[in-house]
C-alpha cells in the first residue's frame, strides 16, 4: 500500500501500518482505523437492534436470560456448554423461558460467570415481563 493510500483520519482509533514511501522502502505510518471509520457506527445501530429484539423475545417468554446473553455473545450451544461445563441438553432447556425459572441458583451462578454478569443481571431482563410465567424470586 502507497503511503497516501494508508492515511485515514479516525483519532478514536490509531493503527501501524507498514505502507511504501515514495522513495519505494517500507516504513510504519501512524494512522487511523479504517474499519472504525466507515464500519463502526453500522456495527453499534446493529448491535443496538440485536439487544433489543433479544430482549423483546425475553420479555415476550419466548427465549430466556442465557438464551439472550448466549446470542449477545456470539456463542453456539455446544461452546456454551463446555464453558459452563454443563451438558449440551440441559443448555437447550435452559434456552426457553418456560424452564428458566428451575435453574438452580448454582447453575445461574455458572451461566453468570460464563457470560461475567451477575445473576441479577440475568434476572433484570425479566423485570419488565408482562406475564407471571416467570417467578424471579425462587432465583435470587
Amino acid at each position: 500500500m502507497k503511503e497516501k493510500e494508508g492515511i485515514v483520519d479516525c483519532p478514536q482509533q490509531q493503527v501501524i501500518l507498514y505502507v511504501e514511501k515514495e522513495d519505494g522502502k517500507y516504513e510504519p505510518l501512524q494512522t487511523g482505523s479504517y474499519l472504525t471509520k466507515n464500519f463502526l457506527d453500522d456495527y453499534q445501530l446493529k448491535r443496538r437492534h440485536l439487544e433489543e429484539s433479544l430482549k423483546q423475545k425475553v420479555q415476550r417468554g419466548e427465549a430466556s436470560p442465557v438464551y439472550y446473553y448466549m446470542v449477545l455473545e456470539d456463542l453456539t450451544i455446544s461452546e456454551l456448554s463446555a464453558r459452563a461445563g454443563i451438558r449440551k441438553g440441559k443448555v437447550k432447556k435452559h434456552l426457553e423461558a418456560r424452564h428458566f425459572n428451575a435453574i438452580p441458583q448454582e447453575t445461574l451462578q455458572v451461566y453468570s460467570d460464563v457470560f461475567n454478569i451477575t445473576i441479577q443481571d440475568m434476572l433484570n431482563l425479566l423485570v419488565q415481563c408482562p406475564d407471571d410465567t416467570v417467578d424471579t424470586k425462587t432465583n435470587s
